[in-house]
């Protein structure tokens, strides 16, 4: 099933899972799975707890709330991304923090 919007279409994300991101284009606000495509254009979601990981809240959301949100194909694919995002954010925490002892010694 393809749903219509706009001039685009948007294919169908049931089984599919998913990390929010932030209007910031970098922050993860939510992790979880699309379970059903309930309206044209609207998404009921399954989140997960970031720390174990558990079946959390279902929620209703608009696709056009989905502008930077990333999709992959698996829950391995989710979690490989977000140990990579971890990463990637744990040694930008480590550059502020020496760019911060530097501006104090100065």
């Amino acid at each position: 099933m393809r749903v219509k919007r706009g001039n685009r279409s948007v294919g169908n994300l049931t089984g599919k899972f998913f990390h929010s991101v932030a209007s910031d284009r970098t922050t993860i606000e939510w992790q979880g799975e699309f379970l059903d495509l309930v309206a044209p254009g609207m998404y009921r979601l399954q989140t997960f707890d970031w720390i174990i990981g558990q079946s959390s809240d279902q929620l209703l959301v608009p696709v056009a709330d989905m502008r930077y949100w990333r999709i992959y194909d698996s829950a391995e694919d989710m979690n490989r991304a977000y140990a990579d995002y971890s990463r990637k954010m744990d040694r930008a925490d480590k550059i502020k923090e020496v760019e911060n002892v530097l501006r104090a010694s100065s």
